[in-house]
């Protein structure tokens, strides 16, 4: 066994580029998987780190359910029996003049020493006299902050720089550790107020609570209570549609790394199958032989693994800054850095690598134990006549199809069970690829055979001929290009359907503070009411909440003025539910309808300042602005249950055909930059939102790039099997009189044919689980309707890949054969 195993091995030595080739396989197929689960990875981790740094030893938040809580009731709250300690903060968004925005927290740097090491060492680690005048400043100087070390490294501050904001400069009074990476500057939360013009005001308050039910029974009514391990599942629930489809990701990285896998396993069975029959005609017992090859896929999968957990460590850097940005952009601030290197990420790609390496061999392996020398040894393939098989695999392809409608019936219970029904879709249409061929092949026989003439011909037939590889790399790259079809198609469908909301819901001609962090003052509005020429003001206010243990948002509309100007899209309901919101009534979006299972006529109970109120739902409307669900009311319900005359935005609505409407709306930008705040015309608005769709989407098409990379290895790998299989065969042809141009482009015809193939399934395929992923899987993930279009760009584009990667998986075979079939004999014969 010893001696066997040794020849084997002794193998893996001599061809080394052969070798290097099957551990490239393998290592693609793990890096994939692996990058992306880091990168899902650290930014969950990333994320924990700075819910933990910010919260420091609290336990509880106290705040108003929607707009600041007044100070008045802040000797209250430290008054009561159960509150161990409490600090109250100002959490807000300043702008600096570059543009960029950072978190600015107003503490109290005495009460908050009790629950957050932050103010505790202000100018503790200047240890050089300097402590005192760094507290004094922080605490008498209005414009005294402490900013992060990473803020201030990428900005070049130090004690006594100068922070130019949109609010006016800020004096740097020291630099603090911040293990988030978040962007912080902390202020002193009276100067915070005066900052932000909230005299008398806080957003919350931070406790230390030792009695969390007394609490709550006191202070239930007209405020919104959560302990640290709610906000923990709120922030966890923000994210949880994001994860899994960052997961889902991966697993189709994982799915066609299989199959390249698989081709990697089975390209080694072919480089070693005249070895093996020579082995077995010596004596060796076909389980010696068998196992030898296990040992050698074994390494291959242990090595080929490692290497791809290092790939992977590498590619996860790289789309850890894709994910952090797709999460700052649509959730809140996170800057997450890339996971350490650690042992497990070797460990992991090794055993990620070895188990899918012996799955993936089992096929050639029982194929290698049906082996018979003699016809080894006459350089007889085992995989002709296997057309009559293909007719019974499909059928088993049909069964997965069959599994997949039910699993896809069933994807309400979980997004996972849809996640399961697209596998089984894929792996059931996969199965199809080898019937395919078989159909196919008479048209494209006379196709190639008028292009190419007798080498296309003949191209084709040995397509046809070795389905047993074919088959498997058709597979393998039409499930590649289907995901890339898929993909593009749903992000295009998703796209146009964006544009269609915007047009319908996003109307107006000028939008002041479009910018989530800077809030519009109430003067300006009222300014503006008595601006001739202006047809309408929508004032927008939102504000996040919990509803039912999972987030929510509050929208705060004038439902006359979007009643007159905008074009809802309605799910349930119509432009009727804008009087009966008029009247106290709500209307929700659909990602909440579907969410809490509520409809039209349902009522809905919230928290408001002046304790439970309970809203009719008078529609269900089209939105895209959250995946968590938004309740819509009328402001003047708002401003009687909330008392929150806070202003996120203004829309501003001009009458059509007004004569001076350029006039009027410079008018408002003038007034607007009076107020330092921004503003977006109605297509620059759109375009922004156009920008942040587009950058949302970075990470799915890099992992379009990875499948379709890894589908090129896979058609190589296929195109070599060819190659080292029929190395007689081609000397044949030789022998009858080919050419070397003859034999080169009969393997360039194999190329295109295999990439022709699996493009025209892709096609179909592709239309398909574009479908999916927008019917079921978008649906259940985000709870949102996206309207299917079709385009033609993503077959366009899918198509010229397919034809640039078998172009280029035919190289080097072509240059084999350029380079040795001149010499090459047929001696056995």
């Amino acid at each position: 066994m010893r001696s066997v195993i040794r020849s084997f091995l002794r193998h893996l030595v001599r061809r080394r580029s052969l070798s290097i080739l099957q551990l490239l396989g393998i290592a693609l197929g793990v890096a994939a998987t692996v990058g992306m689960m880091l990168a899902s990875r650290s930014a969950l981790q990333s994320l924990g780190t700075a819910v933990d740094f910010l919260k420091g030893g609290t336990t509880h938040t106290i705040a108003r359910p929607a707009g600041p809580m007044e100070e008045t009731v802040l000797a209250g709250i430290m008054g009561d029996p159960a509150v161990r300690y409490f600090a109250p903060v100002i959490d807000r968004r300043v702008r600096l003049k570059g543009g960029e925005q950072v978190r600015m927290l107003g503490l109290d740097p005495f009460l908050d020493r009790n629950v957050r090491s932050i103010t505790a060492r202000i100018g503790v680690s200047a240890g050089d006299g300097k402590t005192d005048e760094a507290f004094s400043s922080f605490l008498f100087d209005s414009r005294a902050v402490l900013v992060d070390e990473n803020m201030a490294k990428d900005l070049g501050l130090s004690a006594g720089s100068i922070i130019a904001t949109l609010q006016g400069p800020l004096k740097v009074v020291q630099v603090f550790s911040n293990p988030s990476g978040e962007p912080l500057v902390i202020i002193d939360v009276g100067h915070a107020q005066e900052f932000f013009r909230m005299k008398g005001y806080v957003d919350r308050a931070d406790l230390v609570v030792t009695d969390e039910n007394a609490f709550r029974q006191r202070w239930a009514t007209g405020f919104a209570i959560e302990s640290n391990a709610q906000k923990a599942r709120t922030l966890s629930a923000l994210l949880g549609a994001f994860k899994l489809n960052l997961e889902a990701l991966s697993l189709f990285a994982l799915f066609v790394g299989i199959f390249l896998i698989y081709n990697t396993a089975m390209f080694a069975v072919v480089t070693r199958r005249r070895d093996a029959g020579v082995l077995l005609a010596i004596g060796a017992s076909r389980g010696q032989v068998t196992g030898a090859f296990l040992v050698e896929v074994l390494l291959l999968g242990v090595a080929g693994g490692a290497l791809g957990g290092v790939l992977g460590y590498l590619l996860s850097k790289f789309l850890v800054e894709i994910v952090g940005s797709t999460i700052s952009t649509l959730y809140f601030f996170l800057r997450p850095s890339a996971l350490p290197w650690s042992f497990w990420n070797l460990a992991g790609g090794m055993l990620l690598g070895s188990a899918a390496s012996i799955v993936g061999s089992l096929p050639p392996l029982l194929e290698l134990r049906r082996v018979r020398p003699v016809h080894v040894l006459r350089g007889r393939t085992a995989t002709r006549g296997m057309s009559k098989r293909m007719g019974t695999i499909a059928l088993f392809g049909t069964a997965c199809l069959a599994f997949a409608l039910v699993l896809f019936g069933l994807s309400f219970l979980h997004v996972y069970v849809g996640f399961a029904g697209a596998f089984a879709f894929l792996l059931g249409a996969s199965l199809f690829a080898g019937f395919v061929i078989v159909v196919a092949a008479p048209g494209m026989k006379h196709l190639f055979s008028r292009a190419m003439g007798l080498a296309g011909r003949i191209a084709i037939g040995n397509i046809r001929e070795n389905l047993g590889r074919t088959s498997v790399a058709v597979a393998a790259f039409m499930i590649a290009l289907s995901m890339s079809i898929g993909l593009g198609s749903m992000i295009d469908s998703f796209r146009r359907s964006l544009v269609w909301w915007m047009d319908s819901q996003l109307r107006g001609d000028l939008y002041i503070s479009t910018k989530a962090d800077v809030n519009v003052p109430e003067e300006l509005y009222e300014e503006l009411k008595t601006l001739p020429g202006i047809g309408g003001i929508d004032v927008f206010r939102n504000v996040p909440i919990t509803f039912h243990g999972r987030p929510a948002s509050i929208t705060s509309i004038d439902a006359s003025v979007l009643e007159r100007y905008d074009r809802f899209g309605w799910l349930e309901g119509g432009d009727g539910s804008w009087e009966r919101m008029k009247r106290g009534d709500v209307i929700v979006s659909e990602s909440f309808s579907r969410r809490f299972k509520v409809g039209q006529g349902s009522r809905v109970t919230i928290e408001t300042a002046r304790g439970p109120a309970e809203f009719l739902v008078a529609g269900v409307y089209y939105d895209y602005a959250s995946e968590h669900g938004v309740i819509m009311m009328d402001r003047s319900v708002y401003l009687r249950l909330f008392g929150d005359r806070t202003i996120n935005s203004l829309g501003i609505f001009i009458d059509e055909g007004n004569p001076d409407r350029v006039k009027i709306i410079e008018e408002v930008k003038h007034r607007a930059r009076a107020f330092g705040l921004p503003f977006a015309t109605r297509e620059e608005f759109h375009g922004r939102i156009l920008d942040i769709f587009d950058s949302t989407f970075a990470v799915t098409r890099s992992m379009r790039v990875l499948a379709v990379i890894v589908a090129f290895f896979g058609i190589a790998g296929a195109l070599m099997t060819f190659f080292v299989e029929r190395q007689k065969e081609f000397g044949v042809y030789r022998a009858l009189g080919f050419t070397t141009g003859d034999v080169a482009r009969m393997t360039v015809a194999e190329s295109l044919g295999l990439g022709l193939v699996s493009f025209l399934m892709s096609a179909v395929v592709g239309t398909v689980f574009a479908l999916i992923l927008i019917k079921v899987i978008n649906l259940q993930s985000f709870n949102w309707t996206i309207f299917y279009h079709f385009t033609t760009r993503p077959y366009l584009v899918t198509g010229l890949t397919a034809l640039a990667a078998s172009v280029a998986a035919c190289a080097y075979p072509v240059w084999s054969v350029v380079r040795k079939y001149p010499v090459m004999q047929i001696r056995e014969e």
